[in-house]
């Protein structure tokens, strides 16, 4: 079954280059031509863009964008611990107020400044630390190695359990995040040690904060964002 997956990101891939190749120069062109006709109509006759002159760079662009996403999926498929998660149920954050610096009101960054303080603490390597930051499931921080590419720790606020109003719910990824421009993937670098080692130093931090938490093995997706609590109008 893994070795299917992988295949299909391969061949995934393969087909990501003429299709957003196609996107990128074919159907805005598309677009402008047919908005040029619309308001001349005396326009129709002519072509703005011979298609040979369209051909090449839609090749290359093709080309760029395939090689960089099936060295992704190829680089990507040596991850053999991927897909986990660890769920946080603690009232040690109640107090938190930065709840109100977040867009969404997620608290969470009381959570995420401690953490960093610990994992610097504890790292032996030359690692940097962004400042917290907030996002639209909680709050967050970049972690990164010298040569390679950065790790997002992830900590989502997903409120209080019914059950207990009194304690609420976090989840935290340490997730690996692939650059979006394809020549910038061609040298993508994945930290999969510094992953492991910063989740490895979570699950210290909450064992010596008395935390209780559980490990999932689940695919990380960022949350939909919702209020918590529900908008003030």
């Amino acid at each position: 079954m893994e070795r299917k997956q992988h295949l299909q990101n391969i061949l995934l891939g393969l087909l990501s280059g003429p299709l957003l190749a196609a996107l990128i120069l074919l159907v805005p062109m598309g677009i402008l031509t047919g908005l040029s006709v619309v308001l001349d109509p005396s326009l129709a006759m002519y072509e703005f863009v011979p298609e040979e002159v369209l051909l090449v760079p839609f090749i290359l662009l093709a080309i760029l964008i395939s090689a960089a996403n099936v060295r992704l999926a190829v680089v990507m498929s040596r991850d053999t611990k991927a897909g986990r998660i660890i769920k946080v149920r603690t009232d040690r954050y109640v107090d938190d107020p930065s709840g109100v610096q977040n867009i969404h009101g997620h608290r969470g960054r009381a959570f995420a400044d401690e953490l960093k303080h610990f994992i610097a603490r504890r790292e032996d390597r030359a690692v940097s630390l962004s400042k917290s930051i907030g996002e639209d499931y909680g709050w967050g921080f970049w972690l990164r190695e010298k040569a390679f590419s950065p790790v997002w720790v992830a900590i989502a606020h997903t409120g209080s359990p019914k059950d207990n109003e009194s304690v609420e719910e976090y989840i935290v990824a340490i997730t690996l995040e692939p650059p979006i421009l394809p020549w910038r993937r061609l040298r993508y670098k994945p930290d999969f040690a510094l992953r492991d080692e910063v989740e490895q130093r979570v699950t210290e931090f909450l064992a010596e904060k008395n935390i209780p938490f559980a490990i999932e093995w689940e695919e990380w997706v960022d949350p939909e964002p919702h209020p918590q609590p529900p908008p003030r109008f």
